[in-house]
């Protein structure tokens, strides 16, 4: 860009209510000096400026992935993806364990990401007799496509020091067969101490390589118009890792630390700098604490709330629905409690406790970042929020709630009280929520992924992938929030619907919001930086269902041009 500035001249979006649509965006020095008409723009910066035509593009604020995990998807980048379509089956997770069995040499841990139990024929993943038989000689570690669950070879269980006698680790479940042998199946705590066991070793002699797959994560998510993202969950080597891709210029893109333990991600870290420190590139985001898991999500109903669904779930098996959702809802285990109600899920703190750490972390000057999917671990997260009060006044950013996937109207509420942002993930409508949705409906009046609800109830929104749970495609995400159109063509929960400019919105403030950098970014402002996607049109002119056809043309990080489609 030339010194003397540049105006993009076309449909600008701001995203700023005061001024939603303008004709030009005035850029200098890496900042937007001039929003307005393009006489406006090229007063604002002088004579000599250059004006690029957006013809009938759009230039929007940037995108913003506020819950991504960017470390672990470089991390497992060279090795063969195991999300596979419904319908595979174990052989084919075991045929690509095979592949990178013959493709790697060495003896120490192979990891691979991504199958969904679910959608293979056998209704479960491989279990230590399979996987034995394609890779018996090196400890092996297949991950769920959830990041909450996966499998271990017997080398790999040899690695943990866990057989039949052993214990359950704290949070998490080593699955058994008949006779108390372990199948290979983990969940949870136990699936993050294999995790982290195998990352920690595999990164001794995998440092350039993690740095290579940084760069070109990054320039891939500058192709899809994303220019920041808050990576959730950081442990202390990944650390030191972005410290030195910030130092060498290769980190495309800003990224924000959440951090976590080197143990386990489900341990939070409380004992670094506080959030917003650190290098620009690579600042110190919110502490992150888990409450609960994610198939095993903690989850409570009435007994009447409980037995109305399972009704209208037959309703729907004797309507011509199947009998997937019957099957589905039979795997769930339900505990009745003191309180009367049916418990089910994992509940990872008690509420003293996760009081006493939100409160620390405030103290701290750290953001609190909770993941919280089912109804009863997001009641105890706001509660804890509603019992820290002033540890967290001031900071840098307010507070948030991961995925918020199951709850009621009474509990957004409650959200909406609190201040705290949900930090929301739409494409899991259509790729994998929706779906479930459809066939084991929430109690009533329980609501799936209820952004709806959660907008009318005063949360702010913000929009993220979860990547690689999910892809961090932003224009496919906001047409499943906006059509809540499943994977195999159902709706789930229409009322739920966002609009496209709400969606938008989610992506871009809500997103600047969730990382405390609304000041800086977020929206077309003058003083604000130059951070602008271009699309190939404007998305509030076109169907809902189109927006998947639409490109991004060039991405704009602080002014440069950091992507141009070819």
């Amino acid at each position: 860009m030339p010194a003397e500035g540049l105006v993009l001249r076309g449909v600008a979006i701001t995203m700023d209510p005061r001024r939603p649509e303008v004709e030009a965006v005035g850029i200098r020095g890496g900042v937007i000096e001039a929003v307005g008409s393009a006489a406006e723009a090229c007063a604002a910066l002088g004579e000599g400026v250059e004006v690029v035509e957006l013809g009938g593009g759009a230039a929007l604020p940037a995108f913003i992935d506020a819950h991504h995990h960017y470390s672990l998807a470089a991390f497992d980048a060279g090795t063969p993806d195991l999300h596979l379509p419904s319908g595979s089956s174990i052989a084919d997770v075991l045929g690509l364990v095979e592949r990178a069995v013959g493709a790697g040499g060495g003896d120490g841990w192979l990891r691979l990401q991504g199958y969904d139990p679910a959608k293979l024929q056998e209704g479960r993943g491989p279990r230590v007799d399979e996987l034995d038989e394609v890779c018996p000689d090196r400890p092996l570690l297949l991950i769920a496509f959830s990041f909450h669950d996966g499998c271990l070879n017997a080398r790999g269980l040899a690695e943990m020091g866990w057989d039949r006698g052993s214990a359950d680790p704290p949070n998490g479940r080593l699955l058994r067969g008949r006779g108390g042998r372990l199948t290979g199946e983990v969940s949870e705590g136990a699936f993050f101490l294999a995790e982290a066991r195998s990352r920690d070793s595999l990164l001794v002699r995998g440092e350039d390589a993690w740095m290579a797959a940084c760069e070109a994560h990054g320039r891939a998510l500058l192709a899809s118009g994303i220019v920041r993202v808050g990576d959730a969950a950081v442990a202390p080597a990944f650390e030191r890792l972005y410290q030195r891709a910030a130092a060498d210029g290769r980190l495309p893109v800003i990224v924000h630390q959440m951090p976590v333990a080197a143990a386990s991600v489900l341990e939070p870290r409380f004992d670094g700098e506080p959030t917003g420190a650190g290098d620009a590139a690579a600042p110190v985001g919110p502490a992150k604490l888990f409450m609960d898991g994610a198939e095993r999500c903690a989850l409570c109903f009435s007994i009447t709330q409980l037995a109305r669904s399972g009704m209208a779930t037959l309703r729907r098996a004797v309507g011509g629905a199947g009998l997937a959702g019957l099957r589905a809802g039979s795997r769930v285990r339900w505990k009745r409690g003191r309180d009367g109600l049916l418990h089910s899920g994992m509940l990872f703190w008690d509420q003293p406790t996760l009081d006493a750490a939100v409160s620390r972390a405030g103290e701290r000057g750290l953001q609190v970042a909770q993941h919280a999917i089912g109804n009863e671990a997001i009641a105890q997260a706001v509660t804890a929020l509603e019992h820290s009060g002033r540890a967290l006044e001031g900071l840098p950013g307010r507070p948030r709630l991961e995925h918020t996937m199951l709850l009621d109207d009474a509990l957004a509420r409650r959200i909406g009280d609190a201040g705290a942002i949900a930090v929301v993930q739409p494409y899991f409508v259509y790729d994998f929520l929706g779906d479930a949705a459809a066939l084991t409906p929430p109690p009533d009046p329980i609501r799936a992924k209820p952004l709806r609800t959660l907008l009318s109830s005063g949360v702010t929104l913000a929009g993220s992938s979860d990547y690689p749970v999910s892809h961090y495609d932003v224009l496919a995400a906001i047409q499943a929030a906006v059509t809540r159109r499943t994977r195999h063509d159902r709706v789930c929960e229409p009322d739920e619907a966002l609009s496209v400019e709400e969606a938008l919105r989610a992506y871009t403030v809500g997103g600047a919001l969730a990382l405390g950098v609304d000041h800086e970014t977020g929206t077309l402002e003058p003083g604000k930086r130059a951070d602008i996607v271009v699309l190939s049109d404007n998305p509030l002119r076109i169907a809902p269902d189109s927006l998947t056809d639409v490109r991004v043309l060039r991405t704009y990080t602080g002014g440069r041009l950091a992507y141009e489609r070819s």
